[in-house]
């Protein structure tokens, strides 16, 4: 049991600790029930211990709101370096709470208290918490399915101007209300952040890749990322959106005829014949193509020596 739980049952937040549903490189996952429910909590780890320690690319942009924080944060002093770190965990909160009822599927939450954030446990079909997306079978046939799914909330959640940041298969439960987005700490705000669209365009390139592996004709639409970031820039984005369907392939070019096989099975030459002059061949540059005959040893030897003048004395 963790201090910041120990807190939570001391003031009454949560009346008992279940265990430990999931340990990950950013935070712990536990069950807790709070009166008869029985929900998630999560808790930060340290920036230390954080997978995310240079996140100076995540947090452009973001500001609190007490502007005395904001400037303590900017001077990088103790406090500000504490304020920091309290603005990065609460982050996923504020992104959660943007976020619920916009046509993004993520877990509802329900408060966050003392640096831990409580929320409504994600299931499966059988009532057992959801599994991440990259621990299931998907079958072929269901990967489209599952692409425009994952693709309708994306542009959701960049009509919020919201961008998830470390979008991948890791992080995206098989819920059984269809696939749900967690983890939202390093969200990126998609204007105020200068590297916005790298960091939309990699996780659309992480979801494509993904489900490419279960359906390869789904690689056929990597460039949707950008006709959808496209589409945000010029404020022509909505919730409906439908990227524009992916060009068709180019049509090969055919066999150069030049090198077909006449009936004898040899390489045909469509160039004119060649007329024998009684003068050798000549090259493109008005030299001899024929090879030059080897001279004679002693001619070559005349050719190549020159005599010593006698020294002087």
């Amino acid at each position: 049991m963790t201090d910041e739980l120990d807190v939570l049952l001391a003031d009454g937040v949560i009346d008992e600790v279940l265990g430990r549903l999931k340990s990950g490189k950013e935070a712990n996952i536990s069950l807790v029930r709070r009166g008869e429910v029985v929900i998630a909590a999560k808790v930060y780890k340290d920036r230390a211990t954080r997978s995310f320690k240079n996140n100076t690319d995540y947090k452009e942009g973001r500001k609190v709101r007490n502007s005395r924080t904001q400037r303590a944060i900017d001077s990088g002093g103790r406090f500000g370096r504490d304020a920091a770190e309290q603005a990065w965990k609460s982050a996923e909160a504020d992104a959660l709470y943007r976020l619920v009822g916009s046509g993004v599927r993520v877990p509802e939450p329900v408060m966050f208290y003392e640096g831990v954030l409580l929320m409504d446990l994600v299931c499966d079909a059988e009532g057992r918490p959801a599994p991440r997306l990259i621990d299931v079978a998907i079958e072929r046939d269901a990967a489209i399915g599952v692409f425009a799914d994952l693709v309708a909330q994306m542009i959701s959640m960049l009509c919020c101007d919201l961008i998830h940041g470390d979008l991948s298969p890791y992080n995206i439960l098989a819920a059984a209300d269809g696939p749900t987005i967690i983890d939202f700490p390093q969200v990126i705000s998609a204007v105020h952040n200068s590297r916005a669209e790298y960091f939309f365009l990699r996780d659309f390139d992480n979801i494509v890749r993904f489900l490419a592996g279960f359906d390869p004709s789904l690689a056929v639409h990597t460039a949707d990322g950008r006709a959808i970031w496209r589409a945000y820039v010029s404020r022509e984005l909505t919730p409906q959106f439908v990227p524009p369907p992916p060009p068709p392939p180019r049509a090969t070019r055919g066999p150069d005829r030049r090198s077909r096989p006449d009936n004898q099975g040899r390489p045909r030459d469509d160039r004119p014949p060649q007329r024998f002059s009684g003068r050798p061949p000549q090259d493109v540059g008005g030299r001899s193509s024929q090879r030059p005959q080897p001279q004679p040893p002693q001619q070559q030897q005349s050719r190549g020596r020159r005599r010593r003048p006698k020294r002087r004395w």
